[in-house]
């Protein structure tokens, strides 16, 4: 009977044993496939980071030929007309050279300024997948600038299309190119219309600018 008892002991000490044995190898299997998986997940979210940090650059790059291309186009645009501002705010200003000053604000542009990869990671809210915060904070940064350039350009349309159009049409031959009537150099009307123009002509270089100084400095730490 003893016997018998002490071998039920040993085999329940057995069994308490390979139980063991099989709790901990579960337990290393399910914490395995957990490291695993978090590894995989944490790989993918660093080649996810790797690929829209390079897409990034490739915005910031095309954003400063464009930037760089349309600031030298306003510089000189307001070296050539700068000095007939003046003469007309000092009633100089020759009526003869007032065809190719109104030719200068018949048109208009804006650069072709890139934030696809911006919008794309907020639109999938992966913008925290930037584990660098202050590289975040820079391209967040950086894009409110894009759309602080953005407002300029939309309030320049919009005075383009409202004040600078309506008056050329009015007062300018397009195929002769010259004024229905010269006196109207002589107004306040036309004053206002070259002169706000160029406001908002110097308004966008500075902005364009800035937006191509925050460019240099982005491209730089992206390139690192």
């Amino acid at each position: 009977m003893a016997k018998s008892t002490s071998n039920q002991q040993k085999k329940n000490r057995t069994n308490w044993k390979h139980l063991f044995f099989e709790l901990v190898v579960v337990f290393l299997g399910v914490t395995a496939g957990f490291l695993l998986n978090n590894w995989q997940l944490q790989r993918q979210d660093q080649n996810l980071e790797k690929k829209y940090l390079n897409s990034f650059l490739e915005d910031v790059n095309s954003n400063i030929t464009e930037l760089e291309k349309s600031v030298v186009v306003d510089s000189l645009w307001l070296d050539r007309v700068m000095p007939q501002l003046i003469l007309l705010r000092d009633n100089s200003f020759n009526s003869d050279s007032a065809a190719s000053l109104i030719k200068g604000i018949v048109q208009i542009s804006r650069a072709g300024i890139q934030k696809g990869t911006y919008q794309a990671i907020t639109n999938s809210g992966n913008l925290n997948i930037i584990t660098d915060y202050a590289l975040k904070k820079q391209i967040v940064d950086y894009h409110q600038a894009i759309n602080s350039v953005e407002f300029i350009d939309d309030y320049f349309y919009q005075y383009f299309n409202d004040f600078v159009m309506p008056f050329v049409f009015a007062n300018f031959s397009v195929l002769k190119e010259k004024l229905n009537n010269p006196i109207v150099i002589k107004t306040v009307e036309f004053e206002n219309v070259i002169a706000g123009y160029a406001s908002m002509v110097q308004q966008r270089k500075d902005a364009y600018q800035d937006l191509l100084d925050k460019s240099y400095a982005l491209k730089n730490v992206l390139e690192k």
